[in-house]
């Protein structure tokens, strides 16, 4: 650690994809690249987590308070039940909840390195630290492993790798400012699912500021080399009988130019 150096040798991952339980299993897109590493890779890696997530969380609550992926005492169940409150609690003032619920296309796989390190910089990880992760990041290659046959080795220019025990925790960093990108509505982040609520009870005015946020958001999404999965990226009108009146001429909410789908339910954090 005070050569700041993650061996090479450590870096190499075995890849195998896991079946997400939903969409056609011929599809590649629906399943989870999950990497295996050596045990003493793991260990050395969760030495620098916890020196992190101490930094990062116990000593200057740098995380934000939106996300809830792969943190003590939350799980997809609190986020579940914290959500479904607030939104109750919402119909019982009379208000119409709009809720988008984003979808991430290749996430883990996609995030940018040198942005990456931009932003540990940013959160105060200096000097040898910033080195180490700079280090890990880099030179990385995995394999992929199906049924004992496996794939020629290839080097990892992004991303960070799931299965690890730093990589989640690194992209929380990576997602950590989305917030502050949103003007008018309430995110909720789980790891990689992302949603904003905004609720109201002018429909017009709701889907005016819901589509002022969703803008900013793909310019932070742009900036940070992200993409939405567009076909999976929908919204969920949630009120009571009463207000359900005052739907029957929705606005149409937009990202990137193009018209997000209304469902009338969805699934959310299920694995």
């Amino acid at each position: 650690m005070r050569t700041g150096i993650f061996p090479n040798e450590w870096k190499n991952a075995r890849v195998t994809p896991v079946y997400k339980n939903s969409g056609k299993r011929n599809d590649p897109s629906n399943y989870r690249p999950i990497s295996v590493i050596s045990v003493v890779a793991k260990v050395f890696e969760r030495i620098i987590y916890d020196q992190l997530y101490d930094y990062l969380l116990n000593n200057n609550d740098l995380l934000s308070t939106h996300q809830s992926g792969f943190r003590a005492v939350h799980s997809t169940v609190t986020t579940l039940l914290e959500a479904t409150d607030s939104w109750a609690l919402n119909i019982d003032r009379g208000l119409i909840n709009v809720v988008v619920f984003l979808d991430l296309k290749k996430a883990f796989d996609t995030v940018d390195h040198e942005i990456l390190l931009l932003k540990l910089r940013s959160y105060g990880v200096r000097w040898g630290a910033l080195h180490l992760f700079r280090s890990y990041l880099e030179h990385g290659t995995q394999i992929c492993l199906i049924d004992c046959s496996k794939s020629t080795p290839k080097v990892l220019k992004c991303g960070v790798p799931q299965g690890t025990i730093l990589g989640p925790l690194l992209f929380l960093l990576y997602m950590n400012d989305l917030p502050q990108c949103l003007d008018f509505s309430h995110p909720r982040m789980y790891a990689d699912s992302t949603s904003i609520t905004y609720a109201g009870k002018d429909v017009k005015e709701i889907y005016d500021f819901l589509n002022k946020d969703l803008k900013s958001i793909n310019t932070w999404l742009s900036a940070n080399k992200l993409t939405l999965n567009l076909t999976k990226t929908e919204f969920l009108v949630i009120t009571s009988r009463q207000k359900r009146i005052y739907l029957s001429d929705n606005p149409s909410l937009i990202i990137d130019n193009s018209p997000i789908e209304q469902v009338y339910s969805t699934k959310s954090l299920t694995h």
